[in-house]
């Protein structure tokens, strides 16, 4: 029986993108994506989110979150949030037992302070950016775990994936080979992709906008990797993902802005 029973998104937010100016070869012009926050829920761990959307709390700081804008054109409002959407189901926000965070960035992590218990997992990479983050920039606190919190870093897989054909470290994140973790830090200072094993669904976060870029190889204006923390990272880890669809074209592969979700 698969451990993850089941697999849904959540749209906390929306971010204003031009693929004009993010690729050389695409006309496409301003498109408004979603800022997807997915929830699985495993048979014995429960219910587990993997990032928490946009939330008010990015705005205590207007200066920060004013400054914020003027590079990410984020949209949201408060029915918007996570919590407020597990309510609106009828689901006490305390069933969330652990989030998976694929960045240290407001979209992803904006919600972490509103969720009353749970258990932070990433990569070591990624929580060391969330522990080291500086505590002076208000907007970061703001989207930052509690220090009680607990945090763990995924371990590394000692099992057979193809994963490992296309990625040098494979962490398994609950310890069940359930969900595995890689590094596609380039575009974040520390980014974790997560592959649902029994779904063959790998979300890949922001290491590209969308499939598009992917599937039509769009090419990434000189603007696109100058908002890239490693643009050689960014765009390697692009190639991958372009070898990875090609070769293994029945993998689920969506992202943090995906319209179209399984």
């Amino acid at each position: 029986m698969d451990r993850i029973i089941s697999f849904s998104r959540y749209i906390c937010g929306k971010e204003e993108f031009d693929f004009s100016e993010l690729y050389r070869n695409c006309d496409i012009g301003k498109k408004l994506l979603p800022v997807n926050v997915f929830r699985l829920e495993h048979k014995k761990y429960g219910n587990i989110l993997i990032n928490t959307g946009c939330s008010g709390l990015i705005k205590k700081n207007p200066a920060v979150f004013a400054k914020l804008l003027t590079k990410r054109k984020l949209i949201f409002n408060s029915s918007d949030e996570i919590c407020a959407q597990l309510e609106a189901e009828g689901n006490d926000p305390v069933i969330i037992k652990k989030v998976l965070l694929t960045q240290c960035t407001p979209d992803c992590c904006g919600g972490l302070r509103m969720l009353p218990r749970y258990e932070l997992i990433s990569t070591a990479k990624v929580l060391a950016v969330h522990m080291l983050s500086d505590p002076a920039d208000g907007l970061i606190k703001n989207t930052l775990a509690d220090d009680d919190i607990k945090k763990s870093a995924a371990g590394i897989f000692k099992g057979t994936t193809f994963l490992k054909d296309y990625f040098k470290w494979v962490y398994d994140v609950l310890g069940d080979g359930s969900i595995l973790a890689v590094d596609l830090s380039g575009y974040a200072k520390a980014m974790a992709g997560y592959y649902l094993s029994e779904k063959n669904i790998f979300i890949a976060a922001d290491a590209s906008v969308n499939i598009q870029a992917v599937e039509e190889k769009l090419t990434p204006s000189d603007k696109l990797l100058s908002k890239t923390f490693y643009p050689d990272d960014y765009l390697s880890v692009l190639i991958t993902l372009r070898r990875l669809h090609k070769e293994h074209p029945d993998l689920k592969m969506i992202f943090s802005h995906s319209e179209n979700i399984i």
